[in-house]
């Protein structure tokens, strides 16, 4: 774990995935400063991590699954969750904010631990326009997932989802929206 004012490839690295995650580190010079410190503290918070600043193994974990990347056949995220579930159905790749698997976790719990299936996690720029998908959807972020309950009613869902706090729910006839888009709930009927 780097330390401030420390010097490595490593942060540099660190430092260019934060970028690529749109968490502005500051120059990429391969020192652990203060505007590398905040960038990590951003993320932290935005994947619903504790806030420290510093760059452990959870953190390093969250930012790898934040940028676009092949999933790994059965790498698991959670206890019920995969991430191959969350992959773009067009082009294979993924992208997943922990925190949206985390809620997802609590939302199974809260259901009864029926299984919850995800129709759409993330979705590639192309695939997100194949579909008519919202031209800043949560989707495009690795933050939202359209998913269905076995043995749950949509609507049972969506209340659950609402009451535990998932800032984006979105209720349509056959599936469910919910995302951890960073800026307030919205709510919304499709």
């Amino acid at each position: 774990m780097p330390v401030t004012g420390e010097q490595s490839k490593e942060i540099l690295e660190l430092q260019r995935q934060l970028a690529a995650a749109c968490f502005d580190p500051g120059p990429a010079d391969g020192v652990y400063g203060p505007l590398t410190s905040n960038a990590v503290k951003q993320l932290q918070r935005y994947c619903g991590l504790a806030v420290d600043g510093i760059a452990g193994p959870l953190t390093l974990h969250a930012i790898e699954l934040l940028l676009p990347h092949q999933p790994q056949p059965d790498r698991r995220l959670s206890p019920h969750f995969v991430e191959t579930e969350f992959a773009c159905r067009c082009c294979g790749m993924v992208r997943v904010n922990t925190r949206l698997v985390h809620m997802l976790e609590q939302l199974r719990e809260h259901l009864g631990d029926g299984p919850v299936t995800i129709t759409s996690g993330y979705r590639c720029p192309a695939h997100n326009r194949s579909v008519g998908g919202a031209r800043m959807s949560q989707h495009l972020y690795g933050n939202a997932a359209d998913i269905m309950v076995l043995g749950a009613a949509s609507q049972e869902v969506a209340d659950v989802a609402e009451v535990m706090g998932f800032p984006g729910v979105g209720r349509y006839p056959s599936f469910i929206h919910v995302d951890v888009r960073p800026n307030g709930p919205t709510r919304w009927y499709g």
